[in-house]
C-alpha cells in the first residue's frame, strides 16, 4: 500500500468487479473484528462479510486513502502485538490461534487480489522486477 495513489486504489477490472479501494476498506473493517475477538473484547458477537464490503469503487481523496492505508497498516501492528503477548497459560490460547489462522488466511487471499489487480494494471511490479522495486 505504500505510495499508492487515488487512481491506483479506484482502478476496476474486467476480471473482478472489486477495487484495491474496496477491498482496503473491507480488510480494515474484517480486521477491527478479528483484533477485538483476539482481546476478548465480546464473545457473543458476530459479523456479517456482506456488511463489511460498504466503499463504493473509488476514493474520494488522497488523505482519505492514505488514512485508511496507516489504519491498516496500525492493525498489522496491534495483532502482531496480540501475537506476541500469546500465553500458552491462558484459557483461551487456541481459540487465539483460530482466530490468527482465519485472519492469515484472509489477509493472504485479499493481498494476493490486490497484487493481481495492481499487476493488471502495471503499478505493481512482477515477480522479475521485485529486486529492483525493493532497492
Amino acid at each position: 500500500f505504500d505510495n499508492l495513489t487515488i487512481e491506483q486504489a479506484s482502478q476496476t477490472s474486467d476480471n473482478t468487479p472489486k477495487t484495491v479501494w474496496q477491498i482496503l476498506n473491507h480488510l480494515t473493517i474484517w480486521q477491527d473484528y478479528q483484533l477485538r475477538l483476539l482481546r476478548s473484547e465480546f464473545v457473543n458477537q458476530s459479523i456479517n462479510e456482506i456488511d463489511t464490503w460498504t466503499e463504493g469503487q473509488s476514493v474520494l481523496n488522497q488523505r482519505l486513502l492514505d488514512e485508511k492505508v496507516n489504519e491498516f497498516k496500525r492493525q498489522i501492528d496491534s495483532i502482531k502485538s496480540e501475537v506476541n503477548n500469546f500465553d500458552k497459560a491462558d484459557v483461551g490460547h487456541e481459540i487465539k490461534i483460530k482466530i490468527i489462522q482465519d485472519l492469515t488466511l484472509h489477509l493472504s487471499f485479499h493481498l494476493g487480489e490486490i497484487i493481481s489487480l495492481r499487476r493488471t494494471h502495471r503499478n505493481y511490479p512482477w515477480p522479475s522486477e521485485m529486486k529492483e522495486f525493493l532497492k
